[in-house]
């Protein structure tokens, strides 16, 4: 894909929007921004832009902002949607795993060999000294996020299926030219959300050079091809500040890629404190300590909400920063959250709050 100038933006986030089986969009409610495009789209003239010393290159940011729900064929008066469930219906039913721990805590098919670079949480956030010992094979047994107890992840084989198909491997060129993996996952025809790690490093010269989004990969196959961008968005809260809580962003991928449209994409909610706690919550992507390039899920609960994220003790590993946290009722997909990090203490999302919901769902509507 021919670049024609590299363009910046953020924004401001809250609300609930429907999940999509063929691309149907069922909208729902806006936040503030930060955007890099390599394509003949300019950003919003309401959007903050910021030239850089770069003649090629502008940067456009928005501002952080509240949420409600997208997608996920949520209607007025489904309320009852929102309420926590102590049963297993907000869970995806995969063959062989042990429900009852949760009670304790294309097609055109092609074939990709790959490395196991580093997962791009360490790109913000580790320290240079750290990243170097990662990216060797001791290291990697080190990885932020983390396996908590017994080891309980299933493997998803059936990945050319909904919704595990809009769950996609990403491939991550940092503007120094060092490589790192990621997840992320489509919210409309072209919208796939990540963290904010992932399109933005702060250790390794800021926006991504690049990302190649893989949807439904399965090791080395790429049953739907994939498409490679830099149009990248995030918040300032990320970008400039670097905060945590404000970890998240979006590849919006060419006007020739419309994912969405083919695979579906999932629904997203902004959830009460109340209806989170407690609350049964499925995690899936592509962990860098399993075989390359296959999908992983698991389950657990929800143990602490804050204001801005969200805890649980769901195994993960470095390469799912950006995986989707949802919630799964009456055959609806909600995302309440988006992976970035975890410690011993507990795996951790970005909450999808009124201002995340507002920035996703300004992201979906912009580009489809």
């Amino acid at each position: 894909m021919k670049s024609n100038g590299t363009t910046h933006s953020a924004v401001y986030d809250e609300a609930v929007y429907e999940e999509s089986y063929d691309g149907v969009e069922n909208f729902s409610d806006d936040a503030y921004s930060d955007i890099q495009t390599d394509e003949n789209e300019e950003a919003s003239a309401t959007d903050y832009q910021e030239v850089s010393n770069e003649s090629d290159t502008i940067h456009t940011e928005d501002v952080d902002s509240e949420d409600s729900f997208e997608g996920g064929d949520t209607s007025d008066n489904e309320e009852a949607t929102l309420e926590a469930t102590q049963s297993n219906e907000t869970l995806e039913q995969i063959s062989g795993y042990d429900y009852s721990v949760t009670e304790l805590e294309q097609e055109n098919d092609q074939t990709l060999q790959d490395t196991k670079p580093l997962d791009a949480y360490y790109a913000s956030y580790g320290d240079p000294d750290m990243v170097a010992l990662m990216r060797t094979e001791s290291g990697q047994k080190m990885l932020e996020e983390v396996v908590i107890g017994k080891d309980d992840r299933k493997r998803i084989t059936q990945t050319k299926k909904y919704p595990w198909r809009t769950i996609c491997s990403l491939r991550i060129t940092a503007k120094d030219g060092t490589n790192w993996i990621g997840t992320g996952f489509l919210i409309g025809p072209r919208t796939v959300i990540t963290a904010g790690h992932v399109v933005y490093m702060h250790n390794h010269g800021g926006w991504a050079k690049k990302i190649e989004v893989i949807p439904g990969r399965n090791g080395s196959s790429k049953p739907f091809g994939s498409c490679t961008s830099s149009h990248l968005h995030s918040v300032k809260g990320w970008t400039k500040s670097k905060k945590r809580i404000m970890d998240y962003g979006a590849i919006i991928l060419p006007k020739n890629c419309k994912y969405g449209k083919q695979l579906g994409y999932f629904g997203y909610a902004n959830y009460s404190f109340a209806s989170l706690l407690g609350l049964k919550v499925n995690l899936s992507g592509y962990p860098g300590d399993k075989p390359s390039g296959t999908q992983w899920w698991h389950c657990r609960k929800i143990k602490f909400v804050t204001p801005r994220t969200l805890v649980y003790n769901i195994d993960s590993a470095g390469g799912q920063s950006g995986s989707p946290v949802w919630k799964y009722k009456n055959g609806k997909r909600y995302v309440v959250g988006i992976h970035t990090n975890g410690s011993s203490l507990g795996n951790s999302a970005t909450r999808i709050t009124s201002p995340v919901f507002k920035n996703l769902k300004n992201w979906k509507n912009k580009y489809k």
